[in-house]
């Protein structure tokens, strides 16, 4: 083993460490209720993701609005179906077809390949040093170019799936941006639902779009509400007060974590390179 490989794999572990222990991501989400409300009321959260846990702070702008809307309303969910399950549909399958495919938290599950990641890289180097193979140095390079992958799209996407807004709004009438707060009305009270979500990268990272529009029945008397479900009303028509409309963007960027992941790069390459001489000699 060459005199200075010994040192980049050291060097290696450390920078890998520090990964792990750094700060992975920070994510600022907000949303404006765009119509319906006065003054606009905005939701502002801002999350730091770790290896362990999220800490997240969370503010709205204008509240008395939004404070009266939630009160003023009538929750109208439809009533739950206690409906068990048969012999011939499982409950497995029913867990399956109920839209959570991580089955629990996607972060945990990020959480848990950068670590297999990080131990990876490690191990493979050492083993690069001890028994250099054209075998191993390919590994080391499709192990290095996996976890940058996993760090920069699989911790983010999976960050984006628990806060709700990559799931089209299928509960949260905000695409999740009212999680944290006081109350969350949910798609099914609406009538004429419209949402749309889009994503885009630029240098501050990943950005998600949340965009809905719908008329909110739990605003309406009950005799009003089966109109507005049978045709949207126009401006100036009954039921039209009851329209709400919703404006979301959420970026999460880099932490510290890919600046300690980019460093083991050039420590990779020198370990590798030292054992490309080795074979070449041999």
């Amino acid at each position: 083993m060459s005199s200075n490989r010994p040192l980049a794999i050291a060097l290696v572990g450390l920078f890998l460490v520090a990964a792990w222990n750094s700060t992975w991501f920070e994510i600022t989400a907000s949303g404006t209720y765009s119509e319906g409300l006065e003054r606009e009321p905005t939701i502002r959260t801002q999350y730091i993701i770790d290896n362990s846990e999220e800490t997240f702070d969370l503010s709205i702008e204008n509240s008395t609005p939004l404070l009266l809307y939630w009160l003023q309303r009538e929750d109208v969910s439809p009533e739950p179906t206690n409906q068990e399950p048969t012999d011939s549909e499982p409950s497995s399958q029913i867990n399956s077809e109920s839209g959570d495919p991580c089955s629990g938290s996607c972060l945990d599950q990020a959480r848990g390949w950068v670590g297999v990641v990080l131990i990876a890289l490690f191990a493979f180097l050492c083993l690069s040093a001890r028994r250099p193979s054209r075998l191993v140095t390919t590994a080391v390079t499709a192990i290095w170019l996996i976890g940058s992958v996993v760090i920069l799209a699989a911790v983010p996407f999976s960050a984006a799936a628990d806060f709700g807004i990559s799931d089209d709004g299928e509960e949260s009438s905000t695409g999740g941006f009212d999680t944290n707060t006081q109350e969350t009305v949910e798609v099914d009270q609406f009538a004429h639902f419209e949402a749309d979500s889009s994503m885009g990268i630029s240098f501050d990272g990943i950005s998600f779009y949340y965009n809905s529009l719908g008329f909110d029945l739990g605003l309406l008397s009950e005799d009003d509400r089966q109109q507005v479900i049978d045709s949207a009303p126009s401006e100036d028509e009954p039921g039209y007060e009851s329209l709400i409309g919703f404006d979301g963007k959420m970026t999460i960027g880099p932490g510290e974590i890919l600046s300690w992941w980019l460093l083991t790069a050039p420590l990779a390459a020198i370990i590798v390179l030292g054992n490309r001489k080795l074979l070449e000699e041999e």
